[in-house]
């Protein structure tokens, strides 16, 4: 049990370092040519918060998964790992743009619209302190972002109707995968990473196969939100030369390999995307 649980690991860990290596380069070269649309950047920055914490609070981990962030689907928030012993997390409101230190309730809470980036910091930093974590907040990363805040900017709230649509992005690529995972029949977690800010899982099939899916954020493979669907073997991208076209979306080579789906709204079979990718990829 110990072997297998290590051989995923190895393997989960891998997946992530190629697909996140294909989007680094991907989302560098298109924010060079095109600039983000500000809801998803500012939520994307958001994040970032969260993540400063799981990094200045856990232990690091080989694949960064201690930095992968939870999306509870009803309260619509995006939430860190528990932080310390009490199980306090960092979180995010999409639904009130807030920022929410919460254990068995909430702790304490920071209104974001109007507030400087520098503020927010101290607040973080400042909370942490009166939390009674051992380890103060710092605001450091291992990754660059192709976009910044510098400490005057102030944050603003993109709207109801902007964060709505997010919500239902993010809630759709939740259920999807999720959904997925069931009809493989293996328990994994549906994460968001917050690098990159996509919703992400990865399994090994019985056949040795590797899966990741989920739903990214626009790069160079698309200008909008997409599901996507890569396979692995042998630790190579794996993708038959002659598999046949998606009812749903296109197969993708370049960079990245494997197939996307564009959100055109929150309505968009994610689900049925995923399993006719992975079945015509298994087909050959």
């Amino acid at each position: 049990m110990i072997l297998v649980y290590t051989l995923l690991t190895q393997a989960q860990s891998l997946w992530f370092f190629f697909l996140h290596f294909f989007l680094k380069i991907l989302s560098r070269n298109f924010y060079k040519t095109a600039k983000m649309p500000t809801p998803i950047q500012s939520i994307h920055l958001i994040a970032q918060y969260l993540t400063a914490a799981a990094i200045s609070f856990l232990e690091p981990k080989e694949d960064d998964s201690h930095t992968n962030l939870g999306f509870v689907r009803q309260a619509a928030r995006l939430e860190t790992h528990p932080l310390n012993s009490a199980g306090l997390k960092l979180c995010f409101s999409y639904a009130d743009f807030t920022l929410l230190w919460m254990g068995d309730g909430l702790e304490a809470i920071c209104e974001l619209d109007g507030k400087t980036h520098a503020q927010v910091l101290d607040w973080l930093t400042e909370s942490a302190i009166g939390l009674g974590f051992e380890k103060p907040y710092k605001y450091n990363f291992h990754y660059e972002l192709p976009y910044s805040w510098a400490k005057d900017d102030k944050l603003s709230t993109p709207g109801s109707a902007a964060l709505n649509q997010l919500i239902n992005q993010r809630r759709a690529a939740q259920i999807a995968s999720e959904a997925f995972a069931t009809y493989l029949g293996k328990q994994v977690a549906v994460r968001v990473w917050p690098h990159h800010f996509d919703t992400g899982a990865y399994l090994t099939l019985d056949s040795g196969l590797g899966v990741g899916w989920g739903m990214a954020i626009p790069d160079e493979v698309e200008a909008q939100m997409y599901f996507y669907l890569s396979c692995y073997k042998d630790g190579q991208s794996f993708l038959p030369e002659d598999v046949s076209e998606l009812n749903q979306g296109r197969w993708h080579r370049d960079g990245f390999t494997g197939g996307v789906l564009a959100l055109a709204d929150a309505q968009t079979d994610g689900f049925s995307f995923f399993k006719e990718a992975l079945e015509l990829i298994r087909g050959n």
